[in-house]
């Protein structure tokens, strides 16, 4: 779903990388691995997520939540952050590409 919407965006743009480009094998390799590591990151998040998740409920005193509600906040942050850059660089592969031989 992610990896249509991103085709579509930059359709959109009507930006590619050139086929004779020496920076061509970058451009294959972030569209290759740009939805698989989307996938992973989410899913390591989702993870992480669950094991603090239940530290934080089997955490007994305020303190203790208390830090894991900082980790917890911290962790969702961060993996956010790690999908969205992941993201944004499928997205400007062309555009990317194209300046770069430029």
């Amino acid at each position: 779903m992610l990896g249509n919407f991103f085709n579509n965006a930059m359709k959109l743009l009507g930006s590619g990388a050139q086929a004779d480009s020496s920076l061509d094998p970058l451009y294959k390799a972030i569209t290759l691995i740009g939805p698989y590591a989307l996938s992973v990151v989410a899913a390591l998040g989702l993870i992480y997520g669950v094991i603090v998740g239940v530290k934080f409920a089997k955490a007994e005193t305020t303190d203790e939540r208390a830090k894991m509600q900082k980790i917890l906040i911290n962790g969702i942050i961060g993996f956010v952050a790690v999908l969205v850059l992941i993201g944004v660089l499928y997205a400007i592969r062309g555009p990317l590409v194209v300046w770069m031989n430029s």
